[in-house]
């Protein structure tokens, strides 16, 4: 696509727009020598009317779309955009008229606007305006400044930056447009004839067996012209934007455990080696000519002009460059996020990213391109962040630089990825990948110079696309997270965060918990390991009094129960390990602790049997 160049004027509250057929200069007016005959003049004038209806088909093949503000005019290879001050006025359009003038080679077509809205105050109303346009009120100081500094004018300012218009709310009205020529009353329907492929040199109807339907999103792109395969790329786009997958990536990215981060890895763009495959691959395309139909003469016009040696035109050669920087932007993503290790998903990640490959687009300048691929790294990929998106453009800056040979090395990885892949995408090899390759095999045709001029120019327009102009709210959505983020800083501080009085009330309440609960020193006798060991002592010296003192009262009754037999086999077994315990050395610390623990529990239930035998010798 190509923007042109549009003129209007306003009448009342009808907006008249004439714009220029993109092949206005490829026929000139016949202008018949004075020395010629009628018979000769009559044959001018046919062959100029056969001219016309040869043409017809080219002055029929327009899309249009229009929006509030905007007229997208899609004229056969070329896209017009008219930004208009005044509103148009959709709500009675119901048909639209165009004509074309075959003298001037241009169509004209009138547009009913809304009625001006006058601005307050400021003393003119907006019928007495000229071409019913309302002036923007000047500051005079600001004028005299700008015109201290040397500076442009501020009305020169704002007509020269560009609006930002939201392409996706366009309407397409192609199918309410009838064109007449010359005023006559027989009208034509518009038709949709367009090319695709490299350089659009293919017009004929895609295969099926050819066409990838899992990843292309466009089945029938000759009926399709670029500037509505865009749209519908726009509005893919923005259905399968993630909120939430972005705000996760934002911070940072999430990077499997394992994996190398992205943003760390540095590319050897001058270390390359083709195998023994690709190099085969590399001499059979660029060996052979492309096989055409009779309908697509354009693409073995543009093939052969590749293999001699001859420039193309200025247009084919900008859509060229273009669709070669979005294939380059997807490998650098790709070479990137696997550490230059191609993954079963290599081949689906770079034609995702490339809308050459999903959409059959087509770009006529670098900042579409550059915005085309940001977008689409924050909706499809694993990582999707919009700086590892620009890291990634910075690669392709240094691929173009000097990296010819890295690059056709990895065209032709592409291509066998595609070849062999699973959903095969061998159509994309076919229409964009071949005859890129045999393009950047070509010296001549693209020389070194030319991909260093590529690569400034990247460079320049990447200083100006910001996170504005990718129309998805991501300016909006990392103010929101950066909002919640405070936030929860917020409520952890508060929450962490104690005042001494606070502290010095808690510590009081603790100690004061500590003297009334007595389970809590029964729980400190059991942790500390030396209170273990002298409570356990003190407690088995005891009990051999009291069990002493009940076994003489026992014999002299002679009334021996199960408890009492069971309850002396444990005072001989304390005693036998008390005496073992006293007679260990000290280097046997270990044994003695674990010992004593086992005394401390038998002493305990020693004690118990000791309450119940003197409870019985009482009564």
């Amino acid at each position: 696509m190509l923007n042109g160049q549009i003129t209007h004027s306003y009448v009342g509250n009808t907006c008249s727009v004439v714009i220029p057929h993109p092949h206005a200069k490829e026929k000139p007016k016949p202008t018949p020598s004075p020395d010629t005959t009628d018979s000769v003049e009559e044959e001018v004038a046919v062959a100029a009317g056969a001219a016309v209806h040869v043409n017809l088909d080219r002055i029929r093949n327009v899309d249009i779309f229009i929006g509030d503000n905007d007229l997208y005019f899609y004229a056969n290879v070329k896209l017009y955009k008219f930004h208009s001050r005044r509103t148009f006025d959709l709500r009675g359009l119901k048909t639209v008229l165009i004509k074309f003038d075959t003298t001037e080679n241009c169509y004209q077509l009138y547009l009913r606007c809304l009625p001006p809205v006058a601005i307050v105050g400021s003393g003119n109303a907006a019928g007495n305006c000229s071409g019913g346009v309302v002036p923007k009120p000047k500051t005079a100081r600001k004028e005299y400044i700008a015109a201290f500094l040397n500076l442009p004018k501020l009305a020169d300012t704002l007509q020269d930056k560009e609006p930002l218009v939201h392409e996706w709310k366009l309407k397409r009205i192609t199918e309410q447009c009838q064109l007449q020529l010359d005023g006559e009353e027989t009208s034509f329907k518009l038709t949709s004839h367009f090319g695709y492929g490299f350089a659009s040199q293919y017009k004929g109807a895609l295969q099926t067996s050819e066409l990838d339907k899992s990843t292309c999103r466009v089945p029938e792109p000759q009926q399709m012209s670029p500037l509505q395969r865009r749209l519908e790329r726009i509005i893919d786009e923005m259905k399968r934007f993630s909120r939430e997958q972005y705000k996760m990536n934002f911070v940072e990215l999430q990077v499997p455990a394992g994996h190398q981060n992205p943003l760390r890895y540095k590319p050897k763009i001058y270390e390359t080696s083709m195998t023994q495959e690709q190099a085969h691959l590399l001499h059979n395309l660029c060996s052979r000519i492309p096989s055409t139909a009779d309908d697509t003469a354009t693409a073995t016009t543009t093939s052969t002009q590749s293999q001699s040696g001859q420039q193309p035109d200025r247009q084919v050669q900008n859509e060229i460059d273009c669709g070669l920087i979005s294939i380059v932007l997807a490998i650098c993503y790709d070479v990137r996020t696997t550490n230059n290790e191609p993954t079963c998903e290599s081949g689906w990640t770079r034609s995702i990213l490339c809308p050459l490959f999903c959409y059959f687009e087509q770009f006529d300048n670098y900042r579409d391109v550059l915005v085309a691929f940001l977008r689409r790294v924050i909706t499809y990929p694993l990582y999707r962040n919009f700086e590892l998106g620009r890291q990634c453009v910075r690669d392709a800056i240094e691929v173009l630089k000097g990296g010819r040979n890295w690059l056709i090395n990895q065209l032709l990885l592409t291509h066998q990825q595609f070849a062999s892949g699973e959903p095969c995408r061998d159509s994309f090899n076919t229409y964009y990948l071949e005859d890129y390759i045999r393009y950047m095999s070509n010296a001549k045709v693209c020389s070194d110079e030319h991909l260093r001029l590529l690569a400034r120019n990247v460079k320049n327009v990447l200083m100006d696309v910001s996170k504005r102009h990718l129309d998805l709210g991501v300016i909006e959505i990392e103010t929101e997270l950066i909002k919640e983020l405070m936030q929860e800083m917020r409520i952890d501080a508060g929450s962490g965060s104690e005042s001494p009085s606070q502290q010095q009330s808690h510590q009081g309440d603790d100690e004061a918990d500590l003297d009334n609960d007595t389970s809590g020193q029964e729980d400190e006798t059991t942790t500390d390991d030396d209170s273990v060991i002298t409570d356990s002592f003190d407690s088995m010296d005891l009990r051999l009094i009291e069990n002493d003192v009940y076994a003489v009262d026992e014999e002299d009754e002679g009334d021996v129960d199960d408890g009492e037999e069971e309850q002396s086999e444990v005072d001989d077994d304390d005693d036998d390990s008390n005496s073992s315990t006293t007679t260990t050395s000290d280097a046997e610390g270990n044994s003695v602790i674990e010992q004593c623990t086992s005394n401390s529990e038998a002493a305990a239930s020693g004690s118990i049997s000791g309450s119940v035998s003197a409870s019985t010798s009482t009564k």
